[in-house]
């Protein structure tokens, strides 16, 4: 936790982060986290707990993606959810003003880590990708439709954004 990061997660919410346990349930859908911890509060009682999990990629950039996670009935915060590569915790950012809504999907916060032009560059390009993404979104779903003109300018982002991962 340096005082870059929680300069970051303070601009997000007064909260303080937290490292939460990834125990994701059986048949937990990756992406789905408001309905996996919905199933879990049915199953087993506790409530959802909103806010973001906080991403870093150091010397580039902090990104924070709206969340929740399960808070059991002792208080404990667990993620239900699966994450890439099978990580076994996951820095939290509570947020109860982060209150999900199919219909008004929140964007991913991110901000370059330090000055360089490559950080600026690359917290420029995600953003872009994060917003055109969610223009595409069919609201009140998952499902994203991406017309030609849209997957010509994904296409774009992601070859800058690998150019800048390789460099």
């Amino acid at each position: 936790m340096t005082p870059a990061l929680m300069q970051f997660c303070a601009s997000i919410s007064g909260a303080e982060p937290v490292f939460v346990a990834s125990i994701p349930l059986r048949r937990a859908a990756t992406s789905f986290c408001f309905e996996n911890v919905a199933r879990r509060v049915e199953e087993k009682g506790g409530s959802i707990a909103y806010g973001w999990a906080i991403w870093h990629m150091p010397g580039l950039y902090f990104e924070a993606e709206h969340h929740a996670v399960w808070r059991n009935r002792l208080g404990n915060l667990i993620d239900v959810s699966p994450q890439m590569g099978g990580r076994k915790r996951l820095l939290f950012l509570p947020d109860a003003a982060a209150v999900y809504d199919p219909f008004a999907i929140r964007q991913n916060i991110m901000a370059p880590d330090g000055e360089s032009e490559r950080a600026r560059r690359m917290t420029e390009l995600g953003n872009r990708r994060h917003a055109l993404l969610l223009s595409c979104r069919i609201l009140g779903t998952a499902e994203i439709r991406l017309y030609e003109d849209d997957q010509i300018e994904l296409s774009d982002i992601d070859r800058q954004i690998q150019q800048i991962m390789l460099s």
